[in-house]
């Protein structure tokens, strides 16, 4: 393998060519696509709380077939938004790809397309695994893993494997990348008959490859936002700083602990669950304190392009890492938890850290990128009802995390109370409606801002 030398930080923004960044066009259109897919699949899935789920029944469509589908375009998203960002960051650091490159990355464009329409084709089909994350035939897992193989090859072909001097973004994401498929290899343990015929160990493994897959992930947006937000200032100092590495250290050890509050009702020891509730909370204040630091580093630059769209998904990641952490207090407490878990609150964690503060970073990445491809006063950059779509996304989200969290303590309480509880019956018929109606609005202001950044992506392409 050869390797380039990276570029010294301060020419990052000196500006990349056009034809340098043009094969990231593909991959941030997959990336684009996925989550426009993830908002739009879970329309229908909220449609299954409702009385026009007899509409969809008659379809042959049930949430059986849906879950799995909103789960893998989630998945899909967050993993391959992470992947085009890195590549943004090799063709700025290392220069625009060789010709091997350009195909090694079409290759894997490709596979994962394949796998991603094969997979939700086999899914409405009725050809379902039944498993947390991977309700789809390990046919799939082929293609997928053969992809980020690729990747893996584009990534160290470039960057090497001595990490001295780098900054940290970059070793997260060199940890990343086989972190992944290990993890991904663990999930289809299953497999195994080993496995399989053990339900206490089956249900052990998948919790934990689920959070420590969940883990390669955050380390793949975290590293997004330390690369963005260094580029935006200017200076790659705080990628570098003891904050920064500290909260990849204990990032790094929450990745292979963090799945312990969901197994509480597994015999295990109870010095896990102790440690994966105390790791689980520093991490998140160490995340709480970056962001903190990036907010203040990039209102004190001066000179730079505004970027408004961009840095008003960073701040909003910021808000939903605060609010997230107190939740995530709260759930991991184990008489809370006992009461919480399976409920609609969890799922409102599990969706409030995955659009919150996941998809608020991997926009802001997004937006990053589509700036260096189409200039950072484009129209779907600078348009006020971007910005605009940017507020309502909080508001919306917010309404809707409520909605659910609401809706899980009431089910929690009841059946911890007993006969005992209030009669919670209205605000349980209420819920449906309440959950479409900001769901909706949440579609609406996500897809607004998407739409406009893939056909700018697309004309990119096609320039006249």
């Amino acid at each position: 393998m050869s390797m380039s030398s990276p570029r010294p930080a301060d020419t990052w923004n000196s500006g990349t060519s056009l034809e340098g960044l043009r094969p990231l066009v593909g991959l941030a259109l997959l990336a684009l696509g996925a989550c426009s897919l993830t908002f739009l699949i879970g329309l229908p899935v909220a449609l299954t709380y409702t009385d026009q789920f007899t509409v969809l029944r008659e379809w042959g469509i049930t949430l059986q077939h849906l879950r799995p589908i909103h789960e893998s375009c989630a998945f899909a998203w967050v993993f391959i938004g992470g992947v085009a960002t890195v590549h943004l960051w090799l063709v700025q650091a290392h220069g625009p790809p060789d010709a091997a490159m350009r195909k090694r990355t079409l290759a894997m464009v490709t596979l994962w397309t394949a796998a991603g329409v094969g997979i939700v084709i086999s899914l409405l089909c009725g050809h379902f695994t039944g498993r947390e994350y991977l309700g789809y035939s390990p046919v799939f897992s082929v293609l997928i893993a053969s992809g980020w193989l690729l990747f893996a090859w584009n990534f160290y072909a470039r960057v090497g494997w001595s990490l001295k001097g780098r900054p940290v973004y970059v070793i997260m994401w060199w940890v990343a990348i086989p972190l992944f498929l290990f993890t991904y290899a663990e999930a289809h343990a299953y497999l195994l008959e080993y496995v399989s015929l053990r339900p206490l160990r089956d249900l052990a493994i998948q919790w934990k490859s689920a959070g420590a897959q969940v883990g390669s992930f955050n380390l793949l947006a975290f590293g997004s936002l330390m690369f963005v937000g260094s580029a935006l200032q200017g200076s790659e100092s705080y990628a570098h700083s003891r904050t920064a590495f500290a909260f990849f250290t204990v990032g790094l050890l929450n990745t292979f602990c963090n799945y312990g509050h969901h197994t509480y009702h597994l015999p295990q020891s109870v010095w896990i669950h102790w440690v994966s509730f105390i790791v689980s909370m520093l991490e998140l204040l160490i995340l709480a304190k970056v962001f903190l630091d990036l907010g203040k580093l990039l209102k004190e630059r001066t000179g730079s392009t505004s970027h408004p769209v961009i840095e008003g998904f960073m701040r909003s990641a910021t808000l939903w890492t605060f609010l997230m952490l107190s939740l995530s207090i709260v759930i991991a407490v184990p008489p809370l938890n006992v009461m919480l878990h399976g409920t609609h609150a969890i799922s409102a964690h599990v969706m409030g850290s995955m659009v919150g503060i996941d998809s608020m970073i991997l926009w802001a990445a997004m937006g990053y990128l589509v700036s260096q491809v189409v200039g950072a006063d484009h129209v779907s950059l600078q348009k006020p009802s971007i910005r605009k779509a940017v507020r309502l996304t909080n508001v919306f989200l917010f309404a809707f995390i409520l909605v659910y969290l609401l809706r899980g303590a009431s089910a929690g309480w009841s059946r911890y109370a007993g006969a005992a509880a209030s009669d919670y019956s209205e605000w349980v018929a209420l819920f449906p409606t309440l959950m479409m109606v900001f769901g909706a609005g949440l579609m609406v202001s996500v897809l607004w801002v998407l739409l406009h950044w893939i056909c700018a992506l697309l004309a990119s392409r096609n320039p006249a």
